[in-house]
Order: C-alpha cells, then structure tokens, then sequence
C-alpha cells in the first residue's frame, strides 16, 4: 500500500480477516495437541483406565518429566524413561490387575494430593495370583497441558 493512504473499510476487514486465519492455522496444531487430564478426578479416570489396559506409554505420560516413583521393592525412578521401565517391566513379568478402590483428593486450584487405595493381583506365569492392598500418595500439580504427578510413593498396606 502506498504511503500515506488509507485502507478502506472493507480492505481493512479483509486483511483483518486474513489476518485471523493465519494465527488460526499456525495455533492449530498446540489447540489441537492432546492435553492432559483437566483435573485431579480426571487424572485418577485417565490412570486407572490406563491401567487396566496395561499401557506403560499411557501410564507415563500422566507423569511430569522430572516425577519420582518411590516403591517399597526398589529403587526410586526418576524422570518418565525410568518411570516407564518399571511399569513395562511389571506388566511383561506377570499378568497385574490393579481395581481401585479408594481416591480422595486434597488440595487447591493448582496442586493437589491424593491418596489411592489399590487391590492388586498379581499373576506370574504359572502360580496361584499373589493379592495385595497397595496404598499410594500422589501429589499433583496443575501444568500448562494438564494436570500431572510430580511425585507417587506406594507402600504395601498389611494383610488384615
């Protein structure tokens, strides 16, 4: 446009337009991207559903990049490849259903920490399943794509 003149009303709506829709198209990939689970009771859904259909890659990504995973039987993982490990690990070792039983939530608009009470059964590769109540803290927080687990520590609750 040459200098010093004005853009007509329906010029100037069209390049608006255009405008739009270039923004539009280069932000639809991130608002398409998946996000994570909105809240503390959809990342319980998410990870129990991931569970039962035992998918470690489903599993670890509700897991932010630098999560811990502290177990009673091992060392801590840390970070998602580690975290993955275990859980890969485990499902190829035996045949594991974990039911949840219990999750309560505590916490604020951002983070939050939530205890799960999980049956697990345990059925290696010719043996009588091994059943146990596993208990978990998990803390959360709210990120830019989600809620996620920072940090989830688990212990085997006694028989009883």
């Amino acid at each position: 446009m040459p200098e010093g003149r004005w853009m007509s009303r329906r010029g100037w709506s069209a390049g608006l337009a255009a405008a739009v829709a270039g923004m539009t198209m280069l932000a639809g990939p991130r608002a398409s991207a998946q996000q994570g689970p909105a809240g503390p009771e959809e990342l319980v859904r998410q990870f129990t559903a991931a569970m039962a259909e035992r998918n470690a890659d489903k599993i670890v990504a509700l897991y932010a990049e630098r999560a811990v995973l502290m177990m009673p039987e091992g060392p801590v993982a840390a970070g998602r490849d580690q975290i993955r490990a275990v859980y890969a690990r485990n499902f190829a070792a035996a045949d594991t259903r974990m039911t949840l039983v219990q999750a309560r939530v505590d916490g604020g608009e951002d983070n939050a920490v939530m205890l799960w009470v999980w049956n697990v059964e345990i059925g290696p590769a010719g043996r009588d399943p091994l059943r146990r109540r596993v208990r978990s803290m998990v803390h959360v927080k709210k990120t830019p794509g989600g809620w996620q687990i920072f940090a989830d520590m688990y212990q085997v609750l006694p028989a009883g």
